[in-house]
């Protein structure tokens, strides 16, 4: 019985969905309520769904492409067997995401809390634990959307990181120095780049 929180966004062409679950101990924490077990009575629980949801509204942000998700969280729901509450959200989309973009700390009291995420996109499942540490996480969709926010993302980035690394300028430098054709400087420059790219991700695999 960790006072943990559990964040679920089910991602569909549709409409974002999204389940989280709040322990009660940090609930009762931050909304003063004593004793915590107070949560526990469904009735109660109803009757502080407001506060719980500006609570969550004001801590936890949802964005899809930019822009920050408007739908109220609701329908509080008391897990007893788990000493919790759950909510739910949900907003239709005029069409499929490209990013999600999920930020905030949800009790920052505790430094030790810690938020789980899954992300759900067809038989997809990304999993991240947001904490202190790492309160926000980014989310590129499968879909042809996705892929072209992909690109706009990251294209930038590698291109100021071969800017500002002074081995890699240094490096066609001296290919340009070396002379060759057009053709070969290319080819050299590309398979530098793929196996730049390959190291890369088998270190952060």
């Amino acid at each position: 019985q960790v006072p943990f929180s559990y964040l679920d966004v089910r991602l569909t062409p549709q409409a974002i969905e999204a389940t989280l679950v709040l322990h009660i101990y940090d609930a009762a924490h931050d909304l003063d309520i004593a004793p915590i077990e107070r949560l526990l009575d469904p009735g109660f629980a109803r009757s502080q769904q407001a506060a719980i949801s500006r609570l969550v509204r004001d801590r936890l942000r949802l964005r899809v492409d930019g822009q920050l998700l408007q739908a109220a969280w609701a329908g509080v729901e008391v897990l007893t067997d788990r000493q919790s509450l759950r909510l739910e959200l949900r907003e239709p989309l005029p069409r499929p995401a490209a990013t999600l973009l999920v930020e905030g700390t949800l009790f920052p009291y505790d430094p030790e809390h810690k938020t789980f995420l899954n992300v759900y996109e067809g038989a997809a499942l990304t999993q991240v634990i947001l904490d202190s540490g790492r309160a926000r996480f980014e989310h590129f969709s499968g879909s042809r959307q996705g892929v072209v926010a992909v690109v706009r993302t990251f294209v930038p980035a590698g291109l100021h990181h071969i800017a500002i690394g002074p081995d890699h300028l240094l490096f066609l430098v001296g290919l340009l120095l070396l002379g060759g054709t057009l053709r070969r400087l290319a080819l050299i420059v590309t398979a530098f780049t793929l196996a730049h790219s390959l190291t890369l991700s088998l270190a952060a695999l």
